[in-house]
């Protein structure tokens, strides 16, 4: 007889944005007694909150964390004849100035109006994907020998000045969510999100970015690169 709890989760959350905690997925073995209990701990110390309902698909918890910038542990407690069996999982809070996003939902709605209205359920913004998008062109940067001084990886905390980056970060954030809602070649999504491709190197292209070269936590006159060209460095 054995119990699994199952607590699916965001892995970096902003504050103040909704974020759902998903134990759908828990289960027991056929020898187990009926699941009678199923709760759900957002963070340690706020205590359990009653998720059972009528079937496993109520199993979650939509929450928001406020705060300050923290790690979080989240909860999962399953009963059924004994002794409740708990999973926990780790979540990093973050507030926004901490999170230094390069675009924001405002941005994609003054090119695409009805946009939020495909966000995922659990969710009430697409800043999970303006974060994969931080990540993703702050991979390519590095993967193209784009360094610091030190020869370290830029990171978001270098990017001091965002204004060049903002439209690159918005298209493919763009491009990010249609390609997710596609389901079939040359459909309408699918159109989107080549349109918006297009755009993402048109931008990448033409990018004159200014970060943070020597790390210093200032940015000077002469710091940066142009992606078309050779990085220019203050001397």
């Amino acid at each position: 007889m054995a119990i699994f709890p199952s607590l699916e989760l965001e892995k970096i959350i902003q504050t103040n944005d909704k974020t759902r905690l998903d134990g759908t997925k828990s289960f027991k073995t056929v020898d187990e007694a009926d699941i009678t209990l199923v709760e759900i701990e957002p963070e340690s110390g706020d205590g359990f909150i009653d998720v059972t309902g009528s079937t496993a698909k109520d199993w979650y918890l939509d929450w928001e964390y406020s705060g300050t910038s923290r790690t979080v542990t989240a909860s999962i407690r399953i009963t059924t004849d004994g002794a409740p069996v708990t999973q926990t999982a780790d979540i990093e809070v973050i507030v926004p100035a901490d999170d230094m996003l390069f675009s924001s939902d405002a941005e994609i709605e003054q090119v695409e109006q009805d946009i939020l209205k495909w966000v995922k359920p659990g969710r009430n913004s697409f800043l999970n994907v303006h974060r994969e998008a931080q990540f993703q062109i702050l991979d390519w940067l590095n993967d193209n020998g784009h360094r610091l001084e030190d020869g370290s990886r830029i990171t978001k905390a270098e990017i001091l000045d965002d204004l060049e980056v903002k439209k690159w970060s918005k298209h493919l954030v763009l491009q990010l969510i249609f390609e997710d809602l596609s389901n079939a070649v040359d459909d309408v999504f699918d159109r989107k999100a080549l349109k918006y491709s297009a755009k993402v190197q048109t931008a990448q292209d033409k990018s004159v970015l200014r970060f943070d070269f020597d790390a210093d936590g200032t940015l000077e006159d002469g710091e940066g690169l142009n992606i078309q060209t050779i990085f220019m460095v203050r001397r």
